[in-house]
């Protein structure tokens, strides 16, 4: 359903309130406090600690109370997910986190109309989902209260790989990107601090990776990559 076109007053959007994850301690240093609603970005390329990062984001919010569904369309319940999730502890937020599998971009919509359906929705990958643009906004736009966690693939200057990946980066209110173990996430909410996701696996990497910014609104790493 498309949003209802309305005009606001400067006083009015003073008044307004969003309700904000209250973020706290490494994560409020990573990337502010962000409004539960909306779109983040997260990219990378493979074996560099994506799933690792999503899942300590993903246990985090359930821990503060919000129902989250992760979309696995890669990786699906197979042996390295579960191993994942094992190693996480998602038991410990069993009541509040959902693995939805072999689902597609229909099926997932279906599931967001029910009642008490999840608030955030990670889905891994973007690639995977196989959706355009123009499907990502009607997504976005048919479930305005919802949060969703896109990942997406890295191309070779690791950047969000494909057109519609690249666009949803400058539409996403928190862009994340990891490399090496570590993530930068550049947020509207503030933060800015590195985040190391293992310390083992960050430890390994070359010593002398460089953070990067640019007037495009992109922050990247560089430097070589190590195992997921």
């Amino acid at each position: 359903m498309p949003r209802k076109k309305h005009k606001i007053s400067p006083r009015e959007l003073a008044t307004m309130e969003r309700r904000l994850l209250p973020f706290e301690g490494e994560w409020e240093r990573f990337m502010g406090q962000p409004e539960d609603r909306g779109v983040w970005l997260i990219w990378g390329q493979s074996y560099n600690g994506k799933t690792r990062l999503v899942l300590m984001l993903t246990k985090y919010i359930a821990e503060l109370g919000e129902k989250v569904a992760v979309v696995s369309l890669e990786e699906g319940d197979g042996a390295s997910m579960r191993r994942a999730f094992k190693e996480a502890c998602m038991e410990a937020v069993n009541a509040k986190v959902s693995l939805w599998v072999e689902m597609d971009i229909e099926d997932i919509k279906r599931e967001l109309r029910k009642q008490r359906s999840p608030k955030v929705v990670v889905i891994d990958s973007l690639q995977y989902l196989g959706i355009n643009y123009k499907g990502y906004k009607q997504l976005k736009e048919e479930f305005p209260t919802k949060l969703f966690i896109l990942v997406s693939h890295a191309n070779e200057k690791n950047q969000p790989k494909g057109s519609t990946a690249e666009q949803v980066k400058y539409d996403a209110m928190v862009k994340i990107q990891v490399s090496q173990f570590r993530a930068k996430a550049n947020s509207r909410y503030g933060g800015g601090e590195v985040l190391t996701i293992w310390e083992e696996g960050a430890r390994r990497c070359p010593a002398g990776a460089e953070l990067t910014s640019n007037d495009n609104d992109n922050t990247e790493y560089n430097g070589s990559q190590d195992n997921e």
